[in-house]
Formats: C-alpha cells, sequence, structure tokens
C-alpha cells in the first residue's frame, strides 16, 4: 500500500509546483497589463503650445461655486465668502489678494500655487 501512495504524493507534488508556477506567471502578467506608467518629467503640451495645467487653472475673478470647491482648502461655504466678496469689491488683482476674504488664511491661499490664477 505505501507504494502506490508514493507516486500518488509524487504527481500530487508535481501538480502543485505546476499550480504555483502558473500563478505565479499569471500575477507578473496582471501586474505588468495594469501596472500605471511613470510620469513623465516634462509636462506634456496640448496642440495649441499650451500645457494642460493652463486649463485647468481656477481664475479666482470668473469662476463658479463649483470650481472654486475645487482648490485645496475650499468647500462651500469658503466658495460663497469667495463670490461674496468678489461682487462686493470687485476683481482681485492677484491670487494673494484672495487672502483678504474673511474665512481665508494666507496659508491656505498659498496651497493653491500653481492651482489659481487671475485674468
Amino acid at each position: 500500500m505505501k507504494e502506490q501512495l508514493r507516486p500518488e504524493a509524487a504527481r500530487r507534488e508535481r501538480a502543485l509546483v505546476l499550480l504555483s508556477l502558473a500563478a505565479a506567471i499569471l500575477c507578473a502578467v496582471l501586474a505588468f497589463r495594469f501596472a500605471v506608467p511613470l510620469k513623465g518629467t516634462e509636462e506634456q503640451s496640448l496642440p495649441d503650445g499650451q500645457t494642460l495645467s493652463a486649463y485647468t487653472r481656477v481664475d479666482l475673478n470668473t469662476a463658479d461655486l463649483d470650481a472654486l470647491c475645487t482648490l485645496p482648502g475650499v468647500g462651500e461655504s469658503r466658495a460663497r465668502a469667495i463670490v461674496a466678496y468678489r461682487q462686493q469689491y470687485g476683481p482681485f488683482a492677484q491670487v494673494a489678494d484672495a487672502a483678504d476674504v474673511p474665512g481665508l488664511t494666507e496659508d491656505i491661499v498659498a496651497s493653491w500655487a500653481g492651482q489659481a490664477t487671475v485674468r
């Protein structure tokens, strides 16, 4: 009876090794297939020569509530305060002027670097 178990155990061991190898290959293939490409060091430009960031900046003088809420530290109440301040005092001359809006600090406005603009 022991002689019959040994060839069966060897066959099972071979099957387990083959299954493990197939699983490892499948994992490697899936990892390479769904890997996110590395970000290039240069910002890509669009056909008109502008960079994408030029189109994604929030203009503090024209932005609506939804656009203002995309800025770090700005929720609905701060966005409303920005719009109200803009309506009362006119357009911002520079992004740093937004620190004068009640509820905003210089640190919050500084965190908008590269994301907010005034035109």
